[in-house]
């Protein structure tokens, strides 16, 4: 009998129909949830087109006014559809006479589709015969082995963002968990160890390669600190798969190999098909005067006071004071941030009532933290674009007013649902701090005069 604790075991082999079988069925599972979701609280339909997208460009579209807790559902709602396609993929290769090291195929952009076609027309084969680990692997063979994991992992992570300036799944998701389980494998090839022993090495290799990359100018401490869940959370199952894999006397081979090299393949042709799409993140406050004068402060404002907030001081920009050259559509409004203006040119002017902008010009996000002076990643000025902005006022009784700010912008880092999350957050802070500052000077400037 087929138990539901058999989809995530790597043991034993699946055959082609039971392959496809449960893959459909299962891909069944989850679009009916996320597009029923969707259909739900947007009225949206994906169709089948639209979702088997690898780039998930479409999908993303339809959901990004959404809050942000509904793309942390679906973040949390895909993990566990993920391991199990890296098993049920491991456990048909070795059906295959293949590799189990295959499975990670599945894991990767565009190869996961080549992949479960291979599985999917490959013959049974007799499989492979089990080689056993303790005799090739030592100690001293696995910490060196670790150690070049290290390596290897932070010049695939140098490869991608230096070179093809690439911030995508692969990187947030494929190198962690193909890192996880190499060390996995390697902590567990000379005898096998607790599942909590070797997560907890995995994890240590994981920051020993972000400690490379801070000594590389790679990255900065702010940044790493904002990946270390997404890619923990992918080395975690990397490490399970390894240990597994180990356990099940599975060798390395030349599989692994194309795995690695199918890395920054599956990431340029991410790279090339993906296009972003905006979201909306508003904030609104409610002040204690009339229209006409928050209008005033929301077309220009004076210097803010230092920020309260824990997370703009990390280095993240925030917001200084704003002026405005000239008046109506075609005015230049300039919003001052730590690290440069935004360039906003007026694009609708109803006053009182709505301000809109466009973004020509933006700083830097951020200042990072880092043993050098100016660290010079590619994320910086194109992962996290500004598009556009909006204020709309809206009078309400006794003389208050309902001020809403609207920010429109991009994300070119993946997974999008998670660095939109960030994205979110730290809009609304920004949001927050304008707009009390607007609140503040308003209901100053409503008070009468005192005698």
């Amino acid at each position: 009998m087929y138990r539901l604790g058999d989809l995530f075991s790597l043991r034993g082999t699946v055959g082609r129909s039971q392959y496809l079988a449960t893959g459909l069925g299962l891909a069944m599972v989850k679009y009916s949830v996320d597009a029923g979701s969707c259909l739900v609280l947007t009225g949206t339909y994906w169709d089948p087109k639209t979702y088997l997208d690898p780039t998930f460009a479409a999908r993303m579209q339809g959901i990004d006014h959404l809050p942000a807790g509904y793309l942390a559902f679906l973040v949390v709602w895909a993990l566990p559809f993920l391991w199990i396609g890296v098993a049920m993929s491991a456990r048909r290769a070795r059906d295959a006479g293949l590799s189990q090291w295959m499975g990670l195929g599945f894991l990767l952009p565009f190869v996961s589709y080549l992949t479960i076609l291979l599985l999917v027309l490959r013959a049974p084969r007799v499989p492979r015969a089990p080689v056993h680990g303790s005799q090739e692997f030592t100690f001293r063979t696995s910490l060196f082995g670790l150690g070049f994991t290290v390596l290897v992992g932070t010049g695939l992570i140098a490869l991608l963002t230096e070179g093809l300036h690439y911030y995508g799944t692969v990187l947030f998701l494929g190198i962690p968990f193909l890192s996880g389980a190499v060390t996995g494998y390697l902590f567990n090839a000379p005898a096998e160890r607790s599942a909590a022993a070797t997560v907890g090495t995995a994890t240590l290799t994981l920051l020993v390669g972000f400690l490379a990359m801070l000594a590389f100018a790679l990255e900065g401490l702010v940044c790493l600190t904002m990946a270390f869940p997404v890619m923990w959370a992918a080395v975690v199952p990397g490490a399970l798969f390894g240990r597994l894999l180990a356990r099940m006397s599975v060798p390395p081979d030349r599989t692994l190999g194309l795995v690695i090299l199918g890395l920054p393949l599956s990431a340029l042709a991410q790279q090339h098909w993906t296009r972003p799409a905006e979201r909306e993140v508003m904030t609104a406050i409610v002040i204690d005067a009339p229209p006409e004068v928050v209008w005033e402060n929301v077309v220009s404002f004076s210097e803010l006071p230092p920020p309260d907030d824990w997370l703009l001081r990390t280095g993240i920009a925030y917001p200084l004071r704003a002026r405005i050259e000239g008046q109506g559509v075609g005015a230049v409004r300039y919003c001052e941030f730590t690290t440069g203006a935004f360039v906003e040119p007026i694009t609708h002017w109803e006053a009182p009532r709505r301000l809109s902008f466009d973004v020509l010009e933006q700083p830097a996000p951020m200042q990072e933290w880092s043993f050098y002076a100016h660290v010079n990643a590619p994320h910086l000025e194109q992962s996290f674009r500004s598009v556009r902005g909006e204020f709309r006022l809206t009078a309400l009784p006794s003389g208050r007013t309902r001020l809403e700010g609207s920010t429109w912008y991009r994300v070119e880092m993946g997974p999008e649902r998670y660095w939109k999350l960030w994205g979110d957050g730290i809009v609304h802070r920004i949001h927050g701090r304008v707009l009390r500052h607007i609140k503040r000077l308003s209901e100053f400037a409503g008070r009468p005069a005192q005698d």
